[in-house]
């Protein structure tokens, strides 16, 4: 057997057995032995890949076998460490949550803020930041409710003011703007603290950007809490699963995501299905919410039975790492253009109006600038990420045969 072969077996192994240590962890099960064609370390490292060191920690708590004494206190120790960044997190959000409601501003926190509560164990589902829609809102005359504003330009307004009175809240609170721009901002305090704020739920160049134009209209105000606002749990549900259809045909997205679909299903199982079936049908994502309902089930149940296509799935998204691979995403995009670089090269350099709109509103506002834009982003890119620039020139130049072969 080459090198190449044994290596790939070995991490074929290591993958299987990282999922069984997170299937075990889910259980409160005691894991089966290690399996001789992996190591400890390829174990450590797979699971850092996708963020997954907490979920699987559990596993290696209860591990009857022998376990050496440096690997099984780092597992042990990557719990306790997102617990307690858990619960920072949790006081954290609370301040800012609190701040923005004496501002008149509705806020409705989203994905995994929701979804680490719903594994068995506190700490278990590890964090990079919080993510949490906000904005003016006001009824909308259906039963939901709206950005505030009578038209586009009221809107407009509105939002900007939110943004205004975020930034103002999130400076007094400690933290630096990394970003202002797209559909949400991001704010960093030390030593850990990621809050990304949407005003959007996807950006405008998302395919599923029709279906959310309106991210208030499914919102359910919390009781008696005014700016406090939640989705059901089918909305929840089809937002989460429209998030990670978004990156899984984007970059790429890791084995979490799996592990978040099965505890989101054992959580909230009696929803309503046909609600949930008709909407994912109107956004174009219900095959590939079936086939990661039916991975997660399989892979991650006590009675499942993985066949070769959920391992597939599960090889793909080990492969992936948490937020995907650079490599996958040009590979992605130069699909939808037929493999053609100067299609891709062409949608590039000249943006629609919408992205023109969500990312550069200066120059939305200010056409007769407009023909400056192309140049002023690769002048943007060259002074602050040259290195991506580089590496997607280099990634979309392996496609030059294609457009050398339509010439």
């Amino acid at each position: 057997m080459s090198s190449d072969n044994r290596a790939e077996e070995s991490s074929q192994v290591a993958g299987w057995y990282l999922t069984e240590l997170i299937r075990c962890s889910l259980h409160g099960e005691v894991p089966g032995r290690k399996p001789e064609g992996c190591t400890w370390e390829q174990l450590w490292q797979l699971a850092r890949w996708n963020h997954v060191e907490s979920m699987a920690a559990p596993a290696i708590r209860r591990y009857s076998g022998e376990l050496p004494h440096e690997p099984g206190n780092i597992w042990k120790q990557t719990l306790d460490e997102t617990v307690y960044r858990r619960v920072r997190f949790d006081m954290e959000r609370e301040q800012i949550l609190t701040a923005l409601a004496d501002r008149g501003i509705a806020c409705l926190p989203l994905k995994g803020i929701l979804v680490a509560g719903y594994y068995p164990e506190p700490g278990m589902r590890w964090m990079c930041d919080n993510d949490i829609l906000y904005g003016y809102v006001e009824p909308d005359g259906a039963g939901g409710w709206k950005l505030r504003g009578t038209d586009a330009g009221e809107q407009d307004h509105w939002v900007q003011k939110a943004q205004e009175e975020l930034v103002s809240v999130m400076t007094d609170l400690g933290y630096e703007v990394e970003c202002l721009e797209g559909n949400h901002d991001s704010f960093h305090k030390k030593p850990f603290f990621n809050f990304e704020m949407h005003r959007r739920l996807v950006d405008a160049a998302c395919g599923l950007a029709g279906y959310f134009e309106n991210p208030w209209q499914r919102a359910v105000r919390n009781g008696e809490h005014e700016f406090g606002y939640h989705f059901s749990d089918e909305d929840e549900y089809l937002f989460l699963i429209s998030h990670a259809w978004k990156h899984f045909h984007g970059s790429g997205c890791g084995i979490r995501t799996l592990a978040d679909e099965y505890v989101v299903l054992k959580q909230k199982g009696e929803m309503d299905w046909d609600y949930i079936h008709r909407e994912l049908a109107q956004l174009g994502v219900a095959d590939f919410e079936e086939s990661l309902r039916k991975t997660a089930v399989n892979v991650f149940s006590r009675a499942g039975r993985p066949d070769e296509k959920d391992w597939d799935m599960v090889w793909y998204m080990l492969g992936c790492g948490t937020y995907g691979t650079f490599s996958n995403r040009i590979r992605l995009r130069m699909q939808e253009h037929g493999g053609s670089r100067k299609s891709y090269l062409a949608e590039r350099f000249w943006i629609d109006e919408d992205r023109m709109r969500e990312f550069y509103p200066f120059f939305y506002r200010h056409r007769a600038l407009r023909a400056v834009l192309p140049v002023y982003r690769i002048l943007k890119g060259i002074c602050i990420h040259p290195g991506k620039l580089l590496q997607e020139w280099q990634e979309v130049n392996k496609y030059r045969v294609k457009d050398e072969e339509q010439e």
